[in-house]
């Protein structure tokens, strides 16, 4: 749902042109500390380097360089080759469809060796993709790796990490109205007005729309509504949510896109209690959301954590009256953390629904655990659906003194009821 009209100051393009008016804006320029910018000749990709980035002049270039067995479309070379800035470049880049994919190109560095990298802060809006580099390195476009069958377009199965072609006699369609890029996150015909650095809602009553939020948004009154917005941020001192919602009731928060600009074991995605979250699209952090009291969350995506340190897609370490309804959750990986995982580490925990999700990824893809009390009471696991990305085939752990009411969940391959395990 990235696919988001772009500002009208880069005015309407006509069918060929380029991203950028090239026109007046070489691909060939000496930038010193004062920084600037160069923009490669077709017009499609634009480097700005800041003002302190580099130490004194260099003469910098950005000129296409050819198609690579990777690429989606031209790559390009940024020279001086592997010249470190003191502050990162921003990238922007005419978007491009992924063949096979739901979603956009992915933009991605590229190494020495010409393989695709991932590029820091790297995602779509519109027609154009952004990332950040940290030294100049040539660039491109690839196909972006695939989780599950939702990110892949009709005829194409996610296989290996991919989106390929399915076989003539196998039918390859994925659920519609499962979430994923195309129900979650701000929809397509939005406009945002950038804002930068933290924002923070202390007005009761506030509703906060159509915004592009290049810091954190801190929310501290009652009755809030958040629409239709984009929250980025670089990494943080210490563990904190990109959206953080403390000690408040009545928050509403739909139709809204999370991610970190930065990898960092510190950037969690949302964390609080008292709110309702409808159709989120979280992603590249290490925990999407760590619930609290009163959380309830419907019809959400997270997804592609960020594997440095990645842990949980969802996380409960205290409180009471929390469900997650309806969404599509994944945990970091296969062998390793949980998509949900619950105990009570922060404090007593207790009445914890889980139910009618698509649930994939973890040791253990549901993981509930007495640790930090005698007991935990109140637990409720039904009608979910588990993919089989576990490495010890294990969908549901829960520890001996956990009390749990469990129905209906079966695994997706097979329609089979998945088995409970319980030990400690």
């Amino acid at each position: 749902m990235r696919k988001r009209l772009l500002v009208a100051a880069l005015g309407l393009l006509a069918c060929g042109e380029g991203l950028f008016d090239a026109r007046g804006r070489p691909d060939v320029r000496v930038i010193g500390r004062e920084g600037g910018t160069v923009t490669s000749r077709d017009g499609r990709v634009r480097v700005t380097i800041p003002p302190g980035a580099l130490a004194g002049e260099e003469t910098v270039s950005l000129q296409e360089q050819g198609t690579r067995d990777w690429s989606v479309g031209a790559t390009y070379a940024l020279e001086p080759s592997g010249r470190t800035l003191a502050i990162p470049a921003r990238v922007e880049m005419r978007a491009e469809s992924a063949p096979g994919h739901r979603g956009p190109a992915s933009l991605v560095r590229m190494t020495r060796a010409g393989l695709p990298a991932p590029m820091a802060g790297a995602w779509s809006e519109g027609t154009r993709s952004f990332g950040q580099l940290s030294a100049l390195e040539d660039l491109g476009l690839s196909q972006p790796p695939c989780s599950e069958p939702i990110e892949c377009a009709d005829g194409f199965r996610c296989e290996d990490g991919a989106c390929k072609a399915c076989p003539a006699n196998v039918s390859c369609r994925a659920n519609p109205g499962l979430p994923g890029p195309r129900n979650t996150g701000v929809p397509a015909g939005a406009v945002l007005v950038r804002h930068e650095g933290d924002l923070v809602v202390d007005t009761p009553g506030a509703v906060l729309e159509d915004r592009d939020i290049h810091g954190r948004l801190i929310i501290r009154a009652n009755d809030v509504t958040v629409r239709r917005c984009v929250v980025h941020a670089p990494v943080p001192r210490e563990i904190d949510g990109i959206i953080n919602v403390t000690g408040v009731t009545g928050v509403v928060m739909e139709d809204v896109e999370v991610f970190a600009e930065e990898s960092s074991t510190l950037q969690w995605g949302v964390v609080g209690g008292g709110f309702t979250a409808r159709r989120m699209n979280i992603h590249g952090v290490v925990v999407g959301m760590s619930l609290r009291s009163g959380a309830r969350v419907e019809s959400t995506w997270i997804h592609a954590l960020d594997p440095v340190g990645a842990q949980y897609g969802i996380s409960v370490f205290g409180g009471s009256d929390i469900g997650i309804y309806d969404s599509n959750v994944h945990g970091p990986g296969e062998d390793v953390g949980a998509a949900i995982f619950v105990n009570q580490e922060a404090g007593p925990t207790r009445d914890v629904r889980v139910e009618r999700n698509r649930l994939d990824r973890g040791s253990c893809i549901v993981n509930l655990g007495h640790a930090g009390g005698a007991s935990l009471q109140g637990m409720a696991v039904r009608n979910n659906v588990f993919g089989a990305r576990t490495i010890y085939d294990c969908a549901v752990l829960v520890s001996t003194q956990t009390q749990l009411s469990a129905a209906g969940n079966v695994w997706e391959a097979t329609g089979v009821e998945v088995p409970i395990e319980r030990h400690d």
